[in-house]
């Protein structure tokens, strides 16, 4: 049997360039997320068969340029060369032409095969233009196909064009283009490319990309001659790079850097002249700028986005809760099904108190998880949410930062914390960026969503939507008045420059957006199967050993709860309620927050953990009721010890995963770690302190 052919593909593409839909289309759930080695910017890859051909994509970091702005432009730029994929398939967004081959001109100079995706054809119809494919492949050099991502239009045809090589066809018909840079850069880039063909190590790379990066006064470059080259070749390559950018700055009267970057822009700008056509009388209505002038209107801008929010919230209660409370008797009739074909002893215990009782109450709120995610990925795809950073951009402001760290915050609310924390890379400034990772836990993330699902449920059942809005409005003070502190105090001087390229609008597909709710809900359930499993087991060990003799003069009740009392984790309890006793709480809660400093999801584990150990305390028509009717039954809670626990959830430090990525993050500098965990520790401590004393002074709750 003949092995199959493997052919590897790098996507390449702008931001909002519509990568993303034809990555899904391309690979549909056939996908995997990782991060690039050594460094934390996602990597998606996935697998494709076509015509016995299995095709690997990898899906790389959005970028403008290859330039050493930011690390997603490394890993974009390191991964082309040092992987060396067969193919480059770089994806254009059709109705930013221009710029989008600003791009093309630095891929163009890594000597690497290009397959040109022309996508969002649709949109640049709506404004009344169309491009000859035909022309521009022939002007380019390289193939050019239109596509249509969310629609999966011109999938197929980028599929048959790279498994039947039909690119290396097209490049020998044609002269592949390049940028003209003139005789004076032209002259330097062959200066600088002479002494870097003698140092073999550095051949890696393509020599006259190397010259023009280093031309380009590129950072990162620099310091991969100084690490590769001999100390002699180095030297006098630097040094002659140093000399050319002089020479062109006197001759030009401005920088090297700003010249080449004209000479590219000239380029990009020439093709979409000669590729873009004006169509008359086309029926088609491009409805982004009217959508627009009521969306980022100043007045209307923040209303509208409260407005989203509120009826992400609203779809996401009112369509899970039914399935919710569907789980939640499920996993109420199954721990009942175990006791009976079960005889009593630890085994049943563990299955029915700790994995049911634990790891049940965290499933149960998989299908509320689920909408969120489905929700805010349908605004995602429609182009909305890069509006909604554009319209927190003048009140960020005020608080230290601009719009564009309103981005992670939004992404720590649609999942976790930590690929916000990795969202804040995308920001230029190193203040900016240290301010965002502080601010980002804050957010009610999707690990959290179910503590404040089950309180919320419990003890708010007719305003949950609401009430999840208040809570969320909250989370947005807290994280922008300690971005004003921060910004105040440790991280003073004022907010880089925003500046965001806004998408079009587009209808969002159905399999784009269950792609990307099922992508981030699968990380929901491995984590309930893994971590939340051992940390629950954990629990229940710790609460129900050792283990003390029954008194046989006492009822269950009272011999349970005596065994509950002096178990490890129960001990502990009692001598930590004093310190917690002011913000409303007992030890059994406190133990549950510190154990959710592991996952956020195991402060509900252990919550149902707790009550199924008691579960022989209560009464028997108590003994079956679900989570949430345990809680509202429960006498040591109430409205307003709840609103306080739910508040100590929103400000405490994140999951240690979260920390541990922010640790990295900020340079492995312990004083922002410690930072991060006593400053949120403490005040969550005083604010709740505060909420709960106040409330209890005028017999709120």
């Amino acid at each position: 049997m003949s092995q199959s052919k493997v052919i590897s593909v790098a996507l390449a593409g702008n931001p909002n360039c519509g990568k993303s839909s034809i990555f899904n289309a391309l690979t549909g759930s056939n996908q995997r997320v990782g991060n690039y080695p050594g460094v934390t910017v996602e990597k998606k890859t996935g697998i494709k068969k076509y015509k016995d051909v299995e095709i690997h994509f990898t899906d790389l970091p959005g970028t403008y340029s290859l330039s050493a702005y930011s690390e997603d432009e490394i890993v974009a730029r390191d991964f082309i060369i040092n992987d060396s994929p067969d193919i480059i398939v770089h994806i254009i967004d059709a109705s930013n032409l221009d710029r989008n081959l600003y791009l093309f001109t630095q891929l163009r100079e890594l000597d690497k095969p290009i397959i040109i995706a022309l996508n969002m054809i649709d949109i640049l119809e709506v404004k009344k233009q169309k491009i000859d494919v035909g022309k521009m492949s022939d002007i380019l050099g390289f193939p050019v196909i239109a596509t249509i991502g969310n629609r999966g239009e011109g999938i197929n045809d980028l599929l048959e064009c790279i498994v039947e090589n039909k690119w290396i066809e097209h490049i020998k018909e044609h002269s592949p283009a390049k940028v003209d840079y003139g005789d004076d850069i032209q002259n330097e880039i062959n200066s600088i490319g002479d002494l870097i063909s003698k140092d073999e190590k550095l051949l890696v790379y393509p020599k006259n990309y190397l010259a023009i990066k280093l031309l380009d006064n590129d950072l990162a470059v620099i310091e991969k001659v100084k690490t590769f080259a001999s100390a002699e070749n180095s030297e006098k390559i630097l040094a002659q790079a140093n000399k050319s950018r002089q020479h062109l700055e006197e001759h030009f009267g401005e920088a090297a850097e700003n010249k080449i970057a004209e000479f590219r822009y000239g380029f990009t700008a020439a093709i979409a002249k000669m590729a873009i056509e004006e169509i008359k009388n086309s029926p088609k209505k491009d409805w982004t700028p009217i959508i627009d002038k009521y969306v980022l209107n100043k007045y209307l801008g923040l209303p509208i986005f409260a407005a989203v929010m509120f009826l992400i919230f609203s779809f996401t209660f009112t369509v899970s809760t039914p399935l919710v409370d569907l789980l939640e008797v499920f996993f109420s009739a199954l721990s009942d099904g175990v006791a009976a074909i079960m005889p009593e002893g630890p085994l049943q215990s563990l299955i029915i108190d700790g994995l049911i009782g634990g790891v049940g109450g965290v499933l149960s709120f998989f299908p509320l998880v689920l909408f969120m995610f489905l929700s805010i990925a349908f605004f995602e795809d429609s182009g909305y949410m890069a509006r909604a950073a554009f319209v927190m951009d003048k009140l960020m402001n005020k608080f230290g930062l601009h719009g564009k760290s309103f981005l992670p915050l939004m992404i720590s609310t649609n999942g976790c914390a930590v690929p916000g924390i990795f969202a804040s890379r995308t920001l230029d400034s190193k203040r900016d960026r240290l301010i965002t990772m502080f601010i980002a836990p804050f957010m009610i993330c999707g690990a959290k969503l179910p503590i404040f699902a089950l309180f919320i449920g419990a003890f708010f059942p007719k305003n949950q939507t609401l009430t999840m809005f208040v809570f969320y409005v909250l989370s947005v003070c807290i994280a922008l008045t300690a971005a004003k502190v921060l910004s105040k105090t440790a991280f003073k001087g004022d907010p880089a420059h925003f500046v965001m390229e806004l998408p079009p609008y587009h209808i969002p597909t159905l399999k784009g957006i269950l792609l990307k709710m099922w992508e981030r809900g699968w990380m929901y359930i491995k984590k309930a199967g893994t971590i939340i499993v051992l940390l629950t087991i954990l629990l229940w060990a710790g609460f129900r050993y050792p283990q003390v003799d029954e008194n046989p003069d006492l009822s269950a009740g009272e011999n349970a709860s005596i065994q509950m009392k002096s178990s490890f984790l129960g001990s502990l309890s009692t001598k930590i309620s004093p310190l917690v006793k002011p913000i409303g709480m007992d030890g059994d809660k406190a133990i549950a927050l510190v154990a959710g400093l592991a996952a956020k999801e195991v402060v509900v584990s252990a919550i149902g953990t707790i009550y199924a150990l008691s579960e022989d305390a209560l009464e028997d028509e108590e003994a079956n009721n679900t989570l949430t009717e345990k809680i509202v039954n429960d006498s040591e809670w109430s409205p307003l010890k709840a609103i306080v626990f739910l508040i100590f959830c929103m400000i405490y430090p994140p999951c240690i995963t979260a920390m541990a990525v922010f640790f990295r993050e900020t340079g492995s500098k312990l004083k922002y770690l410690s930072l991060l965990l006593f400053g949120n520790t403490a005040l969550a401590y005083l604010a709740t302190l505060l909420i709960f004393q106040i409330g209890k002074f005028l017999r709120l709750g």
